[in-house]
């Protein structure tokens, strides 16, 4: 009887050496700290279960990692971004990550294969909060308005169940810029990785 193989590698299960062996084959593609065969489409669920592998069981896969599961241009953000859900206490195992502890409502989450992934509105909202903000990061804001129709309404209403947060005007400025009229670069839907 054969062993089926999980459907993300990780060095837990096959050497590094062998997993990059077998990605110059052809044979697997990288979807950030795991592979995966290239029988597998690239979408969100496998996304998702490797950002998961590398935050670690508890921890909401949240911010620019979110915002690459649901589909935005771009390869996996390193480090990852994840959210432990205040009061929770778990152990977060990826080296590098960055994990914090805030609060996040139920319906800001949706659970992919056991992981859960912040909202595409609550995503757009904690990318437009942050502090680092970038024109990369309007980018994938747009991205994953584009890809999930979040519309200006929804993600305001996400951004008022806070109350009264630092910086609500800056962050405010920046979602009404993601529904500026003109032109704009495309986002584009994650395809499947070419064959040889």
């Amino acid at each position: 009887m054969s062993v089926r193989l999980p459907e993300l590698l990780t060095e837990a299960d096959l050497p590094g050496p062998e997993l990059r062996a077998a990605a110059l084959d052809g044979q697997l593609y990288a979807v950030a700290d795991a592979w995966c065969s290239i029988a597998e489409i690239d979408d969100h669920t496998g996304r998702a279960v490797a950002a998961g592998l590398s935050l670690g069981q508890g921890v909401v896969v949240a911010e620019r990692t979110a915002a690459w599961v649901w589909g935005a241009r771009g390869p996996a953000p390193l480090p990852h971004t994840g959210l432990v859900v205040s009061p929770s206490r778990v152990k977060h195992q990826s080296r590098g990550s960055v994990v914090r502890q805030v609060v996040v409502d139920d319906d800001e989450m949706v659970v992919i294969r056991g992981v859960s992934v912040t909202t595409p509105a609550r995503t757009v909202v904690d990318l437009a909060r942050g502090d680092s903000w970038a024109a990369r990061d309007e980018t994938i804001a747009r991205d994953v308005c584009d890809l999930h129709g979040v519309t200006m309404d929804e993600a305001i209403a996400v951004l008022d169940r806070r109350g009264r947060l630092p910086r609500r005007h800056r962050t405010l400025d920046r979602l009404r810029r993601l529904w500026l009229p003109g032109p704009r670069p495309a986002a584009r839907t994650p395809a499947p990785p070419s064959t040889p």
